[in-house]
C-alpha cells in the first residue's frame, strides 16, 4: 500500500542555497526549490544516473542539487538574462554536468530545446519545471511575472508537458493546490502519463497573492483550488510536486479525483506535519506521498 512519509528539514538545498540572491530578479522560494528537487529525484533512475532538463531553471539552486541528488546531467533554460547570469556564476560546474541556456521554453520547439544545451543529452530524460502558478487577475500578472499562472495557475502547464511528451521523457511538474489541480492531473493523463508520486509542502500565501486573492478565492469558491484554511496561517495552500511516468497503456493514468481528495483531507489538518493524512478514515494515496514540513523562509523573493 502506499505510504505516507514526512521529511523535517531542506535536504537537498544547502545553507548557502537558503541566503537569498540580493538580485531583483532572481527567483527566491525555498521551499519550492526543495520539492522540485526531491519530484526530479523521484523520476532518476535508481542508483543515479539520467540527464534534467530543467525548464525555467531560475536561480540554479535547483539544477545543481539535482545534480547532487544523481542526475548525471542537468540543463536548465530560463528566460531571464539577469536569472542566467546568476545561475552561471554560481551554479554552472566547470565539468560541464550542470549547464545553463538563455531561451524561452513556452515558445521553443522541443528541438530548439535540446539545441541549447552545448553537447547531447544523454538518455534517460526526465523534463522537470517548477513554474509560476499563482492565479492572477490580468492586470496583477503584469507586475509580478515570475509569479503568474494566467487565471487558473497552469499557463505554463501545457507548452511543460508538450515538451515532455515529445521528447519522450518522464515528466516532474510543480503547481500550487490553488493551480487547479483537478485539471492538472487531467492535462497529465491527457498527454499519456501517469502519476507516480506526490510531494507536498504547506506555505503561507505570499505578499503579492495576499494582497490579490480575487482569482484564488473564485477558483476555491467553485471546487477548482484547495486552501489550507485549518492550520497556523490565516490563508495558505500547498505546493503539489508531481512526479509522473509514461503510461505503457495498461496502467491506470487518471488520478483527478484521487489528487483533490488527497488535498482536501490535507487541508483538514491543524499542523504542518498534515497530520489527517494518516486519519483512519482517510482514503489510501495511490501513490507514495511525502510531506515536507519545513522551517519557514525568512526571506521570499517574487518579482
Amino acid at each position: 500500500m502506499p505510504s505516507v512519509s514526512r521529511v523535517g528539514a531542506y535536504t537537498h538545498l544547502t545553507p548557502d542555497d537558503l541566503e537569498p540572491p540580493g538580485e531583483p530578479e532572481v527567483f527566491f522560494e525555498p521551499a519550492d526549490t526543495e520539492i522540485g528537487v526531491w519530484v526530479a529525484a523521484d523520476l532518476l533512475p535508481p542508483g543515479g544516473g539520467g540527464t534534467v532538463l530543467d525548464l525555467g531553471s531560475g536561480s540554479g539552486a535547483a539544477a545543481a542539487a539535482m545534480a547532487q541528488a544523481g542526475a548525471a546531467r542537468v540543463h536548465g533554460v530560463d528566460n531571464g538574462r539577469q536569472t542566467l547570469r546568476w545561475a552561471e556564476r554560481h551554479y554552472a560546474s566547470p565539468d560541464g554536468r550542470v549547464t545553463f541556456a538563455l531561451g524561452d521554453y513556452s515558445l521553443l520547439s522541443p528541438r530548439e530545446l535540446l539545441a541549447t544545451a552545448p553537447g547531447p543529452l544523454p538518455r534517460p530524460l526526465v523534463v522537470t519545471s517548477n513554474p509560476a502558478y499563482v492565479p492572477l487577475p490580468a492586470e496583477a500578472a503584469r507586475t509580478h511575472p515570475s509569479i503568474s499562472g494566467g487565471t487558473d495557475g497552469l499557463k505554463w502547464a501545457g507548452p511543460i508537458i508538450g515538451h515532455a511528451r515529445t521528447l519522450g521523457a518522464d515528466l516532474g511538474l510543480t503547481i500550487g493546490s490553488y493551480s487547479t489541480p483537478r485539471r492538472a492531473a487531467a492535462l497529465i493523463a491527457g498527454a499519456g502519463y501517469r502519476i507516480a508520486a506526490v510531494t507536498l509542502c504547506p506555505l503561507p500565501f505570499g505578499a503579492f497573492t495576499l494582497e490579490h486573492p480575487e482569482r484564488v478565492l473564485a477558483l476555491e469558491e467553485r471546487g477548482e483550488a484547495v486552501l489550507w484554511r485549518s492550520g497556523p496561517d490565516p490563508l495558505a495552500y500547498f505546493v503539489v510536486g508531481l512526479a509522473c511516468r509514461r503510461a505503457d497503456g495498461t496502467e491506470q493514468q487518471g488520478g483527478e479525483k484521487e489528487l483533490t481528495d488527497l488535498l482536501r483531507t490535507a487541508a483538514r489538518s491543524a499542523t504542518t506535519r498534515l497530520e489527517t493524512l494518516d486519519a483512519p478514515d482517510a482514503a489510501p494515496p495511490p501513490w507514495p506521498v511525502r510531506v515536507l514540513d519545513l522551517p519557514p523562509a525568512t526571506t521570499r523573493h517574487h518579482w
